[in-house]
């Protein structure tokens, strides 16, 4: 799943070139709270703390859960390679369902990725290349998102629609179960296939002074394939609210 910051990234961006273009190095800092469902059976509602950093000297870049190195960045073209948290994962004891807290637990990890993205005057399209480097769920997953921002006084609004896919292991990894898991929990065996996972995003920023903004987006994820019906999985729609506030340095 797609980070929820993706539009937020993009808002900071035009803010900060907007408003911050006479500084060298703008830095962008910010904190909220989110709301999300899980995928898997018997996981209440989380909240959780959100902690916002965009930073971009054009050769280094620090963006929420990513950072990373450009290769390439000239004009409305970039390619950067960096790494990025993956947060996806699942443990047994939040789950209320018997049957799931037999299982393991998945492990968040991190990616290695290359992205290249471009602006346009009809919007913003990136696409990315991920994989684990810390051999937890051996992922790879490819993105492609677009969005067109809208930019009126002092609000920013940026719809977001993308599509993920997944490769088989990390599926497997994150709703398969395994013979093991099988004898223990009585759910049936499980082996899950690459999927795609379409989302979207509407992102929003508010200005109320030249350097304090107040923020907040919807991210929805639809999990399709064999991933929607792992029989761990009692929502195939995802959802999660953000908002918070964040200063322009």
């Amino acid at each position: 799943m797609k980070k929820t910051a993706c539009a937020l990234s993009i808002l900071s961006i035009i803010v900060l070139g907007a408003t911050q273009n006479a500084l060298a190095d703008p830095i962008s800092l910010g904190a909220g709270m989110g709301w999300a469902n899980s995928p898997y059976k018997g996981y209440s509602t989380n909240y959780y703390p959100i902690g916002h950093i965009d930073y971009d000297n054009g050769l280094f870049f620090i963006d929420d859960l990513s950072a990373g190195v450009y290769a390439y960045n000239e004009d409305n073209q970039s390619i950067s390679i960096g790494a990025r948290y993956l947060s996806n994962e699942f443990k047994p004891h939040d789950s209320d369902n018997h049957q799931l807290k037999q299982l393991n637990s998945r492990h968040s990890t991190l990616l290695a990725e290359i992205e290249y993205s471009i602006d346009t005057n009809w919007g913003s399209f990136s696409s990315s290349v991920g994989a684990d480097v810390l051999n937890q769920s051996n992922s790879i997953l490819v993105n492609a998102d677009y969005t067109v921002p809208y930019m009126q006084g002092n609000l920013i609004v940026a719809p977001t629609i993308g599509i993920n896919w997944a490769n088989n292991k990390h599926n497997d990894y994150y709703y398969g179960v395994s013979h093991k898991e099988s004898s223990r929990s009585k759910l049936r065996y499980f082996n899950v296939d690459d999927s795609l996972t379409p989302y979207a995003e509407i992102a929003a920023q508010y200005s109320l002074t030249q350097n304090i903004a107040t923020f907040g987006g919807v991210h929805i994820d639809k999990l399709t394939g064999d991933a929607a019906n792992s029989p761990m999985v009692d929502n195939s729609t995802v959802t999660s609210v953000y908002m918070g506030v964040s200063y322009h340095f």
